[in-house]
């Protein structure tokens, strides 16, 4: 009986607990202390519904591992955040220019150290020297390291004899002084210099290579603002400020600490942002979203904008069924994108093409551009020798968590209209990622690419050019190949007139759009919120979920104590009281 009366009074408290806590605030539960410089302090947690990839910035291409490496690293050049313009940061300045466009000077800022590392003598840092940049973009670039990125530094002069194996360094990387390297192409490449602000570029110490070997993705040892202090798998990760920093003197970063909380679905996430224990809310539940939307108290503490962000449906072209063209362009034009749109209340700006809306390239009138047509949906399986549809059922592989199955469940009732039984897999992202990167292993999945520079190469030549293809962790990951495409896209990179560039991206277009190695679908519409107390944060134009110049304005200030206060509660059911996350910092 006494087990009875102990649930009974837990119950009864919890009731007690339900009824006297208020419906969920309508707007910010805590305003900063009010100062207008930057403070020093405190810690800025932030939450993502996956885990971890890594953090070498050499070997992980994927938006959350950029979102650590960009704390614990920096490269010479980077993007400021308002014109996205190219300023200097490792290096003292933007680099010389031959006149013929194919030499680049850099040079290095003096003093510049690694972070501190078990890796170094005694335990601090080294300065970083130009034969480290040199030493990095090799590492990057050997055949051995795996890289992604390689495709983004092929003309530097002496890339192919090095990756041959015919060569020990790079002939266009040349060092000339310790603190000044050039880099000399092979011609021209309009390009390059924002693959130097691009992550595989960043420079690393050999001594971590050496010391942890394959480990060394879990040991990151950078320049950035932060070190990473802790990694719980599949928990969460603790970045700390780095002494070496080469803004420390000026005070920065300024929280002591980052927080990243993983595989947090999105209604929980949301909850906690509105209860003032997550201070970045970047995804959310369709209904939190409308009723977020509707508070005025947020406003200030919010961004709406299309997003430099292309999805859809990706099909492997080397794969049946859609290795046949005309399945995969059914698949695009039986798409029904109006019913997408009204489905997530009109967050997504829909596209039928590779390039996104917010980039020059785009086009509203390209040829062939991918809309709903569910009679030539139709009339394409038909001349694809399948006019009932098909036998087998496909695959559609998506990332974990409600929304991809979501985006699963209305691809499978779209292919249906034209015959085409989908089978969803939902998997965790990082297998996710790797799975789709690996040749001949998937046959279709839900597809994105967000901006990794402000051009429309970072979409074409990444996604559908053939020597994006490789056999594990392709970025190409259609295998798609047209050597027309070929051909325009390396016309494109060298070309000098920006007129005649666009040109030619719009041909590439269209003949992508025309051989449908995805079905283009949609831009996302980002919402982000912040807390009030977060300052200096703003959505960066090319890096998601960008942190390192936040500051936070502490201590926090309640909005109003009220009824959310635990002694406001009965005194019987304060232990049941959830926690209000007071005290964090």
């Amino acid at each position: 009986m006494a087990g009875v009366a102990g649930l009974v009074i837990l119950a009864v408290a919890s009731a007690v607990v339900a009824a006297t806590l208020p419906d969920a605030p309508d707007g910010p539960r805590y305003m900063g202390a009010g100062n207008e410089t930057p403070q020093r302090g405190g810690t800025l947690v932030v939450w993502h519904e996956t885990g971890l990839r890594g953090t070498d910035p050499h070997t992980r291409f994927d938006a959350l591992s950029n979102q650590a490496i960009k704390l614990l690293f920096e490269g010479l050049l980077d993007y400021e955040r308002d014109t996205l313009e190219l300023v200097p940061r490792l290096a003292e300045s933007l680099p010389d220019v031959s006149e013929d466009g194919r030499t680049f000077r850099f040079r290095l800022r003096r003093g510049l150290r690694f972070a501190d590392s078990v890796v170094f003598e005694g335990g601090r840092g080294r300065e970083i020297v130009a034969d480290d940049i040199r030493w990095s973009l090799e590492h990057m670039l050997d055949p051995a390291t795996g890289s992604p990125g390689v495709t983004f530094y092929e003309l530097i002069d002496g890339y192919e004899e090095f990756r041959a194996g015919d060569a020990s360094h790079v002939r266009g990387i040349r060092v000339v002084d310790r603190y000044t390297v050039d880099i000399t192409l092979s011609r021209p490449d309009q390009t390059f210099l924002f693959a130097m602000a691009m992550p595989f570029a960043y420079p690393v110490p050999r001594e971590a290579y050496a010391h942890y070997g394959a480990d060394v993705n879990r040991n990151p040892v950078g320049t950035g603002a932060y070190v990473l202090e802790r990694w719980e798998p599949g928990i969460g990760l603790t970045f700390t400020r780095n002494p070496n920093y080469f803004l420390a003197d000026e005070g920065q970063p300024y929280p002591e600490r980052v927080v990243f909380e993983l595989n947090l679905d999105r209604g929980t996430a949301t909850m906690r942002f509105r209860n003032g224990e997550v201070d970045h809310l970047h995804r959310m539940p369709l209904a939190d979203y409308l009723e977020l939307r509707s508070q005025p108290a947020w406003e200030p503490y919010s961004v709406q904008a299309v997003d430099t962000i292309i999805r859809g449906v990706g099909m492997n072209v080397e794969l049946p069924p859609f290795d046949d063209v005309h399945v995969r362009r059914a698949v695009a034009y039986c798409i029904n994108r109006p019913r997408w749109l009204r489905s997530r209340a009109g967050r997504m700006a829909l596209t039928g093409q590779p390039i996104p809306s917010t980039l020059p390239g785009y086009d509203p009138d390209l040829p062939g551009a991918h809309v709903y047509d569910l009679d030539r949906a139709r009339e394409e399986m038909r001349l694809a020798g399948h006019p009932d549809g098909l036998d087998e059922p496909v695959t559609f592989w998506t990332g974990e968590g409600d929304t991809g199955r979501f985006y699963g469940e209305l691809v499978q009732s779209d292919l249906a209209a034209i015959g085409i039984e989908v089978e969803i897999r939902q998997v965790a992202f990082p297998m996710f990622l790797q799975q789709t990167g690996t040749r001949g292993t998937v046959q279709s999945w839900f597809a994105g690419w967000s901006m990794d520079y402000p051009d429309a190469s970072n979409f074409l030549d990444i996604l559908f050019h053939s020597r994006s293809r490789r056999p594990t962790d392709s970025m190409n990951k259609s295998f798609y190949a047209s050597p027309e495409v070929d051909r325009l896209l390396d016309e494109a990179r060298v070309e000098r007139d920006r007129e005649r560039r666009l040109a030619l991206y719009h041909q590439a277009s269209e003949q992508i759009v025309a051989d449908a190695p995805w079905a283009f679908i949609f831009s996302d519409v980002a919402y982000e919120l912040w807390q009030p107390y977060v300052r200096n944060y703003r959505p960066h134009p090319v890096w998601s979920n960008f942190y390192r110049d936040v500051w936070l304005d502490l201590p926090r200030e309640r909005v109003a104590r009220g009824p959310f206060a635990i002694d406001a509660l009965p005194a019987f059911a304060r232990p049941f009281a959830p926690r209000l996350g007071r005290g964090r910092r």
